[in-house]
Formats: C-alpha cells, structure tokens, sequence
C-alpha cells in the first residue's frame, strides 16, 4: 500500500529548511560527521543527510533527537524548563472541554 503524500504549507518547507541548515551548521560546528551524528542517532548517513535538508520525509523524532544530541534547544533552553513547560501546558489542557461540537449559527445578514 502507497503512502499517502501529505502537502505542506510554504511555512513549514521553511521551518523544515531552516532546522536542517541550524542542525548542519552545529554538526560543523562541533566537527561531528555526518557518520557521527547518524551512529547516536542509530540512522543511516543518508538519513542524517536528508534532516540536513529539511526532507519531511524525516520523522519528526529523528529530527528532534538529532536537535538535542547537537545541542539546539528544542521549546526550553533545558530538562527542567521542559518539564515546567509540559506540567503548564497539561494543566491548561485540563481544563478545556474534552470534546467540541461544531454549532453552526445562521448569521442575520438582512440589513
């Protein structure tokens, strides 16, 4: 079975673009290979390659993994910030409504 192509907005092509190039920039950087980064990441070289590029193809965890095993922070500067930020974030999630239901309005335009 196919997998089914998913379009991206302009936006994340971008934001995808410009993650691979900051984790290219810090694996330089660091004098990491690209054979390096791919071992820690237990990926293949090309994999490592195609993060560079911004391939959404890439798994977002792969992505993610590679931004902390270079040091790019990732939503907080460390492990304790992330943990307050998801603690925050779970208590406003919280209090939302579990479920939402489409209403729709008939809107008055007599005027």
């Amino acid at each position: 079975m196919k997998k089914q192509e998913v379009t991206l907005s302009k936006q994340t092509c971008i934001v995808l673009k410009t993650l691979g190039a900051m984790i290219k920039a810090a694996r330089l950087e660091q004098a990491y290979s690209q054979s390096d980064l791919a071992q820690r990441l237990n990926v293949s070289r090309y994999t490592v390659m195609a993060i560079e590029k911004g391939d959404p193809s890439v798994s977002v965890g792969s992505m993610f993994e590679a931004c902390t095993i270079i040091g790019i922070p990732l939503l907080a500067e460390n492990t304790n910030r992330l943990l307050n930020l998801s603690t925050t974030v779970a208590n406003f999630a919280s209090v939302l409504p579990t479920r939402t239901s489409a209403t729709m309005t008939e809107l008055d335009d007599n005027f």
